[in-house]
């Protein structure tokens, strides 16, 4: 779980000409896992592959042709998203109140907490609010998350296990999340939402 990927931009967009661009509707952001060759610094290939993540933004057509193409011992990875109109300045989430409900979250024994608590972190960990941490025990090299606040150096890093959730209980994970922060299904317009 060392490991970093640094998550690589499709700019092509959708492969069927006359999409609408992702800049005037809704469209799925789908992460798609790979390798590429390592080039020595003159450009010639060094037989190294290395991980790559990259991202591709899909009209709703589009995104639906390429689940079909899915196995489906393999579903996409994916969220639903809108982009904000420019010069809307109104937060879209409280990172404070998440940072908040991490924390309470650390002290509740029980199943459920634990699967939000490992959904708050990857909502603070893709606003840079925490980071990941190379493990230092046993536990944390088996964690699937180490995380720590950045601001806070005294704070002990935090392992965190990845929930097993199917798809039928993400929408359940997602509404208790929301409540938990103090949001409504209806308050999400224009902020990325997990499927």
């Amino acid at each position: 779980m060392a490991d970093e990927w640094k998550i690589q931009r499709d700019r092509e967009g959708c492969p069927k000409p006359g999409c609408a661009p992702p800049q005037t509707s809704p469209y799925f952001a789908v992460l798609e896992w790979g390798a590429r060759e390592v080039k020595s610094k003159s450009g010639k290939p060094t037989g190294v592959e290395v991980p790559v993540c990259i991202r591709r933004d899909l009209c709703e057509v589009c995104f639906e042709a390429y689940r079909t193409k899915c196995p489906d011992e393999q579903p996409p990875i994916f969220w639903r998203t809108v982009r904000k109109a420019a010069g809307s300045k109104e937060p879209v989430l409280d990172l404070v109140s998440l940072r908040a409900l991490f924390d309470r979250l650390g002290t509740v024994d029980d199943g459920r907490a634990r699967a939000l608590r490992y959904f708050c972190a990857l909502l603070l960990l893709r606003k840079r609010v925490l980071k990941m941490v190379k493990p230092k025990t046993r536990e944390q090299e088996q964690a699937d998350l180490v995380v720590r606040d950045p601001k806070l150096k005294e704070m002990e890093p935090v392992a965190l296990f990845a929930p097993a959730i199917d798809a039928t209980d993400m929408s359940t994970v997602k509404d208790e999340l929301l409540a938990a922060i103090g949001e409504t299904s209806g308050d999400t317009d224009g902020v990325d939402e997990p499927v």
